[in-house]
This record gives structure tokens, sequence and C-alpha cells, in this order.
């Protein structure tokens, strides 16, 4: 008799410590929760202003180039407040900074997203591409689809999936649409990685990686390779 309500008394602690666990590991994914929260608006608010900083840095230098060619050395100072930060958009992307600021950016989504999105449609960007093929193939990306790398896919570190780019290879002029279906490349200096088909396209695989342009494109826009 004895031994059975040792065994109940047993099982009751048990049950008890296992519930106090799960309380403890609910509290500390809800810590993590916010903690994530914090930093996530904190990165997307950062890189928001840095695309500032590059727009503000790209409208100085073309008022500088139209200046006359004896102003330098003469000291004239361009006035900040008359230089044209940089098209149209950017009364629509002051209001998107201001959101982030305010910390007024839906869970699980970043508003500079959207805005990297809009600036690569207006103006391309360029740096070094590189491709991924067999090691991957079939292997889950981030956005939860299976790769493959006969696919013309690519790898970008933030631009919203499902997004199509052009991709054009400066050395050669050849292009290519792709989808942005992974995350990544996360070697510094590189911009994109795309699949072997992609690649291939592009008459990258011998080097490898390849300096190349990339826009942002609609989805009306034709996906032939040049």
């Amino acid at each position: 008799m004895m031994q059975g309500a040792l065994i109940i008394l047993l099982f009751c602690a048990a049950a008890i410590a296992a519930r106090g666990q799960h309380a403890e590991a609910l509290r500390r994914a809800d810590s993590l929760t916010r903690e994530w929260e914090v930093l996530w608006r904190r990165s997307d608010s950062m890189r928001v202003e840095a695309m500032f900083m590059r727009m503000r840095a790209d409208s100085l230098r073309r008022a500088a180039a139209s200046l006359p060619a004896d102003s330098a050395t003469q000291g004239l100072r361009v006035p900040t407040a008359s230089v044209p930060m940089a098209d149209s958009a950017v009364a629509i992307d002051s209001l998107i900074l201001r959101r982030v600021r305010q910390g007024k950016t839906p869970r699980g989504t970043t508003l500079s997203d959207t805005l990297t999105a809009r600036r690569l449609a207006e103006q391309p960007e360029e740096g070094t591409a590189s491709y991924y093929a067999e090691k991957f193939h079939g292997r889950l990306t981030s956005s939860g689809e299976r790769f493959n790398m006969h696919d013309s896919t690519c790898a970008h570190r933030w631009l919203p999936f499902g997004t199509k780019l052009r991709v054009t290879n400066i050395a050669n002029d050849r292009s290519v649409i792709v989808r942005v279906n992974d995350r990544g490349p996360w070697k510094h200096g590189r911009i994109l990685d795309v699949s072997k088909a992609a690649a291939v396209a592009l008459d990258m695989v011998r080097m490898g990686t390849a300096r190349v342009r990339i826009e942002v494109v609609s989805d009306s826009t034709d996906t032939r390779t040049d």
C-alpha cells in the first residue's frame, strides 16, 4: 500500500516538474521573441537609413559633377539643402523610414525589403555573383522550396522571396531572369548566388564568379535569356 502511494507521489512530482519546465520553456521562448523583435526593427531601420545615405552620396556626386571645373579650387561649397535626394520617390521613402523608426513594422516582415526592391527597380546594383550547384541540389532553401540547380533561381540576402531579377554579366552582356527563393550569399563582397542553370546562361561557370548588374523586373518582363 505504501509502495503504491509512493509511486503516485513520484508520478505527481514528475508531472509538476514537467509543467514547471514547460512553463519555463514558454517564458524563455517569449523572452527570445521579444529580443528578436527589437533586433529585427533595429536592423530594419539601419538598412533603410544606410540606403538613404547611399542615395544622398549619389546626389552629392551628381551635384559636384555639374559644378564648374575650377569651383573646387575656389572652395565653393554646395548647399546641402539644395541637393535633391534622388528622385520623386523620396517622399514616399521618407514615410517608410518614419514608420520603421516608430516600430510600425508587422511581425515577420521588413519595410526595408520592399524599399530595397523598389530601389533596385529604379537603379540597378553592381557587384560580384557566385553560383551553387550539385552540393545543394535537392536541399531545402530558406523559402521552403527544394533547390533545383536546373531552375533559374537565386539567393539574395533580403529581397522578398519571389522577387524576379534580371542579372547581367558585365563582361559579356549576357543576362538571365532569376527568381529569389533562398538567402545568401554569406561570403563578404558578394551580392548574389545564382543556380547552375543561371550561371550557364551567364557563361560564368568556368570562372566561378562574375561581375554582374542586378535589377528588379516585373512579372510581365520577358524571361528569355540574351
